[in-house]
């Protein structure tokens, strides 16, 4: 894990305005168990603030990251480049705890070309064995509940 508030609030988060950091299964309790990262992967897409995108949709090579500002509530989205949703002017919002692991997996440099020790292929690649679970809760978040 590499955290330096210092660096990062100097630069003022260059990398988060380029693109945000890419996540794993774990980071919503896939190690936990099925039903507990099914809740929680619901809960982030109807909060509007967490996207899927993908790299290769026919080889289902798809991954999860924070929603891109001004596109939140966008779950299907494969914008290049944006500001993470998280990013506030003091930094990210998130508790490191509960930051995406490509966050956490991205050295801060004084230069400000941060060093990612996760990419998005190699997030895809841990995603691939949880593509029909991605897609139940996508489902599941995009209902509409009707009450009259």
């Amino acid at each position: 894990m590499y955290i330096n508030d210092k660096l990062c609030k100097n630069c003022k988060g260059k990398c988060c305005k380029y693109f945000p950091g890419v996540t794993l299964p774990e980071d919503f309790g896939a190690n936990i168990n099925k039903e507990t990262f099914y809740n929680e992967l619901v809960k982030a897409f109807k909060s509007g603030k967490w996207a899927i995108d993908w790299i290769d949709r026919k080889k289902d090579m798809y991954f999860i990251r924070p929603a891109i500002k001004g596109f939140e509530g966008w779950l299907f989205d494969h914008r290049l480049s944006g500001e993470c949703s998280f990013l506030t002017p003091d930094g990210c919002e998130l508790d490191p705890s509960h930051r995406p692991s490509g966050c956490l997996l991205l050295e801060p440099k004084k230069d400000g070309i941060c060093l990612p020790h996760l990419t998005t292929e190699e997030a895809a690649k841990f995603w691939k064995n949880y593509i029909d679970i991605i897609m139940e809760a996508a489902i599941e978040a995009e209902k509409i509940d009707f009450e009259f």
